[in-house]
């Protein structure tokens, strides 16, 4: 099958999920991306290769193109199930006092006011810059993905990363800052 390009004429990302950022302070840019009717699988050997060469483990086609990109380019990705957002909307803002959310490492984290986060129209499905959470995210019976790229204040990707206890690869780059202007849409 040949390689599909993007097609620059599909809805945008707003007529599917709407984002705003109620924390700029934190979050100084936000793009997203909706890609519809992807079917995901195993990487191709080189891509699992790859990232095995550099300590990451091959997840599914999806996760791990997002990981490569972050190794070329610095700049950290994350892909959400869409169909699993609720409301049809992403807000990036201070998480409330007793919210909790299980992360893609299998562990339930207490969230408070301290810590930002992305979140749909009801709870929290990732922490800034660390981890999405398990309920958004990418597996074999996805077919809506929305893809995020961001900027996060690298203060506060290391507070939440030392609070949490709870470290990834997007948190190491995000800690040590990335260009604003390296995420496009």
């Amino acid at each position: 099958r040949p390689p599909r390009t993007l097609d620059k004429s599909a809805p945008p990302a707003e007529r599917l999920a709407a984002v705003s950022i109620d924390a700029p302070d934190h979050c100084p840019r936000y793009v997203a991306r909706v890609v519809e009717g992807v079917a995901v699988g195993p990487s191709p050997f080189w891509l699992q290769d790859r990232l095995r060469s550099v300590g990451l483990r091959p997840i599914n086609a999806l996760v791990d193109v997002t990981n490569f990109v972050m190794l070329e380019t610095g700049q950290p990705l994350h892909a959400f199930d869409a169909d699993k957002l609720e409301g049809g909307k992403i807000v990036v803002r201070r998480a409330r006092e007793g919210e909790k959310m299980r992360a893609l490492d299998g562990k339930t984290y207490d969230l408070d006011t301290d810590l930002l986060v992305i979140a749909d129209a009801k709870k929290p499905v990732a922490i800034a810059g660390i981890m999405g959470g398990e309920e958004t995210a990418v597996s074999a019976a996805t077919k809506n993905v929305l893809l995020e790229s961001a900027v996060f204040n690298r203060g506060l990707v290391r507070y939440a990363k030392n609070k949490l206890k709870l470290s990834s690869e997007s948190s190491y780059r995000f800690e040590r800052g990335v260009s604003r202007w390296s995420v496009t849409a």
